[in-house]
């Protein structure tokens, strides 16, 4: 990377992640699978619309076909997974938390998807040369392991095809921003996506690539129960390092009933864009 382009969208990149003191570990990533599945099943089925999207934008691209080997990188609960492995030869899912994993699995036994393999892995740390040219599509959605030049050489280095990283422009949520003004005096940021789409995006020019670029906007509106689970939940969001306290909770339920409840119902609005950046390794040079 002697490139003193790539050097500074790099650097840029990794300087602006969130600044919530989160850290991306095992014990992060079971900690947070314990609720990962708790939404509504109406809310389930909006989010369950774009990897729906994605897996047709692949299809009608050439970029997912019946011969596909795809690896999903920080795969989670394996929801796009089980999509992919419907239309594709084999799924390779690799994530940090063995919770996640366990999701994942049970995702595809449920679904009767058995060409869907799962490893435990850091990515970032995984001595992945093993993996050369290995895989027709590689998958990177909302996740650390994908966060910086690095971690592109790597994922184009287990390429023979496309590559596509899904990362936030912005994500706005009416409920999580007014708690984390008002109760916990921090200013609310809808900057969830840091500068990532638009450092992977240069850092690939730079490279020589030819990346393309589509943006996707999802809108979720739905009235909640206001309990105690809830307003976990929102504090959780909030406070990304470690678990909150019975008292964190307890204020934040009881703001929200003073302030944003009405007859026991809550309405959170979240607004999210995303940028979708997809290249190939073989043919995309400038």
């Amino acid at each position: 990377m002697e490139n003193r382009e790539i050097e500074y969208f790099d650097n840029l990149w990794n300087e602006s992640h969130p600044k919530d003191g989160m850290k991306h570990t095992r014990e992060t990533w079971d900690r947070l699978a314990e609720g990962w599945n708790d939404d509504p099943a109406e809310v389930r089925k909006q989010k369950d619309k774009q990897c729906d999207d994605v897996t047709e934008f692949f299809v009608e691209r050439g970029i997912l076909t019946k011969d596909s080997e795809v690896v999903d990188i920080g795969c989670g609960a394996g929801t796009y997974a089980v999509r992919f492995a419907q239309k594709a030869k084999s799924v390779t899912c690799t994530d940090i938390s063995p919770k996640m994993l366990d999701i994942c699995k049970k995702t595809a036994d449920e679904a009767g998807i058995s060409n869907v393999k799962c490893i435990e892995c850091d990515f970032l740390e995984y001595d992945a040369s093993a993996w050369a040219d290995r895989f027709d599509l590689v998958f990177t959605s909302l996740t650390p392991a994908m966060s910086g030049a690095k971690s592109v050489e790597k994922v184009n280095g287990i390429s023979r095809g496309w590559c596509f990283n899904n990362s936030f422009v912005y994500r706005k949520d009416n409920i999580r921003n007014a708690v984390m003004k008002d109760v916990f005096g921090k200013e609310p940021t809808n900057k969830w996506g840091n500068s990532s789409v638009y450092c992977l995006f240069n850092i690939l020019w730079h490279m020589g690539f030819l990346p393309e670029l589509k943006y996707y906007k999802e809108i979720i509106e739905y009235d909640y129960d206001l309990t105690y689970d809830f307003a976990k939940a929102v504090v959780v969001n909030i406070i990304r390092d470690r678990a909150p306290t019975d008292e964190e909770v307890k204020r934040t339920l009881d703001y929200l009933e003073r302030n944003m409840s009405a007859d026991g119902k809550i309405k959170k609005i979240t607004e999210s864009l995303y940028g979708w950046t997809f290249w190939n390794v073989k043919e995309g040079r400038a």
